[in-house]
């Protein structure tokens, strides 16, 4: 025999006929989703909002224009963006943020062992966020149990942030200045042996005048000493002055050098700007009472009203001969 049908007259029928069954449920799912909304543990969630610094703009390049103005922007781009994100999204920063906020005394774990550890980075993890939006400034959350804790998770998110990304530029700058640092005092060995030589080939052959070809705005002085031996002693003299004063050149050159590199890392200059610092949330996350009851109550007419044409159609089914 053919299937029966059961077009849409006999689906209003069935929902009609079952009705009070379907507003039972449909009560039920409503209470069990208000009991669920009360016995439930409320949950806090607390956001700060920051914006990105250029970098560029503190280098020495930009501090000290010697040639030339170019215009730096003051924001960060995308990629100074992704780089914060990157930071926050690593283990390195997130262990920080954890032991900062006392994660082993909020969840009662302890932080020592390698599973106490694991998880308590797991439920950082699950709790953080961190998002962009397209004007470019970023938002760091957390949600937790207590206010309190969520607020101060968040802001000492971005405190971490602001340190790592400022270390990972200052950390190359103190390196150049502790390389340049190494050649200074390279110098000024060389230049006290430089200065020793010269006082004692002065003293020998009774030249004092200044006759260093490097210093070319300076006026030679006179040499009046003579005698034999004399031009041998005025060359070695200017030979050796000239490497010395080159010397001291190099040695102003890098000291400015040195200077210009501890002033771009000075802890005055932002990297990161924050323009809304997180707070204790006053109410829960999630869903209000209102809206669970909604929900609740859409699920359970959704799955009654479901359950009953299907027990409708089987019965229509077994019905029919075979």
């Amino acid at each position: 025999m053919p299937t029966p049908t059961f077009d849409l007259i006999e689906v209003i029928r069935t929902l009609r006929s079952r009705r009070s069954f379907i507003i039972i449920i449909t009560v039920a799912a409503m209470l069990l989703g208000g009991v669920f909304f009360v016995v439930k543990k409320k949950k806090y969630k607390a956001a700060a909002v920051f914006l990105v610094n250029n970098p560029l703009y503190g280098d020495r390049n930009s501090l000290f224009r010697n040639y030339e103005q170019r215009y730096v922007d003051y924001f960060g781009g995308d990629d100074d963006l992704d780089r914060v994100t990157s930071f926050l999204n690593s283990d390195t920063v997130r262990d920080r943020i954890i032991r900062n906020c006392q994660f082993q005394v909020v969840y009662n774990q302890d932080i020592n062992s390698p599973n106490g550890h694991a998880q308590l980075m797991n439920i950082f993890g699950r709790n953080f966020n961190v998002k962009r939006s397209e004007y470019k400034d970023m938002e760091v959350s957390y949600i937790a149990y207590d206010s309190v804790t969520a607020a101060n998770v968040a802001n000492t998110a971005v405190k971490v942030a602001e340190e790592t990304f400022r270390s990972y530029y200052t950390n190359m700058k103190d390196g150049m200045y502790a390389s340049i640092n190494a050649k200074v005092k390279q110098l000024d060995s060389a230049i006290a042996l430089y200065t020793d030589s010269l006082a004692n080939m002065r003293d020998r052959s009774g030249i004092y005048g200044i006759i260093s070809p490097v210093r070319q705005n300076t006026i030679s002085g006179d040499v009046k000493a003579s005698g034999k031996g004399m031009g041998r002693a005025v060359e070695e003299i200017q030979n050796v002055e000239s490497l010395k004063d080159q010397l001291v050149m190099d040695r102003a050159h890098y000291v400015s050098l040195m200077n210009e590199f501890a002033a771009t890392t000075n802890s005055s200059m932002e990297y990161i700007k924050v323009i809304s610092r997180a707070v204790p949330p006053s109410g829960p996350t999630g869903p209000s009472m209102m809206m669970m009851l909604i929900i609740s109550g859409g699920l359970g007419l959704f799955f009654s009203a479901v359950y009953v044409l299907l027990m409708a159609y089987y019965r229509l089914l077994n019905s029919v001969q075979r």
